[in-house]
């Protein structure tokens, strides 16, 4: 309940302090290896389960997309639980509280938990398996104060600050639970609780009070279609996508002002780039989209995929670039692909694309992007002067300044889903000088609120830690 659902649509922090509070103290009454497996297989599964219930909702991957990542993620916090078990050879163990429940070891013990879990969230959320759903830094959206530390420790350091809040507390629970009200171990504790606490505190304040500079204003429209295109068809997500464009972009026109890019989601185009090209520009009959774009006058973005090389077949889930006359101008390929749905591990072999085309309808998935690539887009708005330091020189007889007057352009980063679950492909867009990410996606297949918010919520940690809008 306490991550983005549909009660509680964007999550609860109040009930996320206390998430783990049920399973350390199971952890610290295990009386053996096994009892600390099991439960933790059991938290592992049902906070999964309860979070990502939607992934049963992606068409025939749902026994990949939920029931294969449920047990994978149960069975990866099982095999955690073995560090949960044997931290300095059960000196201090956290579990087995017959055995070793030392009250002095009350520190140390909270502390591993609080680590070794956080470890866990940073292990299931990187890599090729990578699924950062579920975590405890995704309870903590509504309070800002707490999660703009994200900018310095990822949002990994707002786990270790809940995980550290609900540990303390059952840490207490015990200790009053066996008539123990004072021990020096915890009071140590509960005051490295209320520093840390209290520093994040302040981080967050200063933060969010800093004054931000606006260098640069980007007239956009974006433009979600809120539909299955699974289910809607080409046709139907192309037309809606149009009329809401031009409902907006005339309503900058309106105001006398102009709009500088258009952005449609994530797999509005099902033709193949770059030979679709022909094929839009007589589709759809009524209006087809090139002309359409060109009548405009606007660069649009729009979803779509493009063709690597035929032999092998490699097909990659792209953001196409149009210009304002509606020529294709080239691609982003999305990177970061989700495992055993974009990314099928094999799929050159026969057997493979046989058995996958049996249980999803198709065999090859999605080619992953190998290029970082930025749009750079001219904007109309008024771009302020950031320059700081000038230098006259008499030997070359240059002005050189720094840094240089901003250019009447803004790089665009175009992150397609997924990908915003990637520190490495944020990390390197944001390198290659991005200075505005538009994810692009449509979560509609999900049937639910929460999946669009939780996703939201990830992209949200992503911007505080690269200082970039999203």
């Amino acid at each position: 309940m306490s991550s983005q659902n549909e009660i509680l649509t964007f999550g609860s922090p109040a009930i996320g302090l206390f998430a783990l509070l049920p399973f350390y103290i199971a952890l610290r009454f295990s009386n053996c290896v096994f009892d600390a497996f099991f439960l933790s297989f059991l938290h592992g599964l049902f906070v999964h389960l309860l979070s990502s219930f939607w992934l049963g909702n992606f068409q025939g991957y749902a026994l990949f997309t939920l029931g294969a990542s449920a047990l994978g993620t149960g069975g990866f916090e099982a095999i955690i639980s073995l560090f949960f078990y044997y931290p300095k050879l059960q000196k201090d163990s956290i579990c087995a509280v017959r055995l070793n429940d030392d009250e002095n070891g009350a520190s140390f013990r909270v502390l591993w938990f609080a680590s070794l879990y956080t470890a866990w969230e940073w292990c299931k959320s990187t890599g090729f398996l990578a699924y950062p759903w579920g975590t405890l830094s995704m309870t903590a959206f509504r309070w800002r104060v707490f999660t703009q530390i994200a900018d310095i420790t990822g949002p990994y350091g707002v786990s270790f600050l809940f995980a550290l809040f609900s540990a303390t507390l059952g840490e207490k629970t015990i200790l009053l639970k066996r008539g123990i009200k004072k021990s020096k171990s915890f009071d140590d504790l509960t005051r490295f609780c209320a520093v840390i606490f209290s520093v994040v505190f302040v981080y967050g304040i200063v933060e969010i009070a800093i004054p931000r500079q606006v260098v640069k204003n980007v007239n956009a429209v974006l433009v979600q279609q809120n539909g299955d295109p699974w289910i809607k068809g080409e046709e139907e997500s192309i037309n809606v996508s149009k009329n809401l464009s031009k409902e907006k972009i005339d309503s900058f026109r309106e105001r006398g002002e102009e709009c500088d890019i258009v952005v449609w989601s994530e797999a509005v185009l099902s033709k193949r780039f770059p030979s679709a090209k022909y094929f839009y520009s007589a589709f759809p009959e009524d209006e087809p989209l090139i002309k359409f774009i060109d009548k405009m006058n606007v660069p649009f973005i729009i979803g779509g995929p493009v063709i690597v090389s035929l032999e092998p077949r490699r097909i990659a889930n792209s953001a196409l670039l149009f210009t304002k006359d509606g020529e294709w101008a080239g691609a982003y390929q999305k990177m970061h692909l989700v495992p055993f749905a974009e990314l099928i591990p094999g799929n050159t072999i026969p057997f493979v694309r046989k058995i996958m085309k049996k249980i999803a309808g198709f065999s090859y998935g999605w080619y992953p992007g190998k290029c970082v690539t930025l749009y750079e887009i001219p904007i109309s708005e008024k771009v302020e002067d950031t320059r700081k330091t000038k230098i006259i020189s008499l030997s070359t007889n240059e002005v050189q300044e720094f840094p240089p007057f901003p250019q009447k352009t803004v790089k665009i980063a175009t992150p397609i889903c997924f990908d915003d679950t990637a520190a490495e492909v944020c990390r390197a867009l944001f390198l290659a000088g991005s200075e505005l990410f538009m994810n692009i996606t449509n979560d509609a297949w999900s049937l639910t609120a929460s999946a669009e918010i939780q996703h939201f919520v990830v992209a949200h940690y992503r911007a505080i830690g690269l200082h970039r809008c999203c």
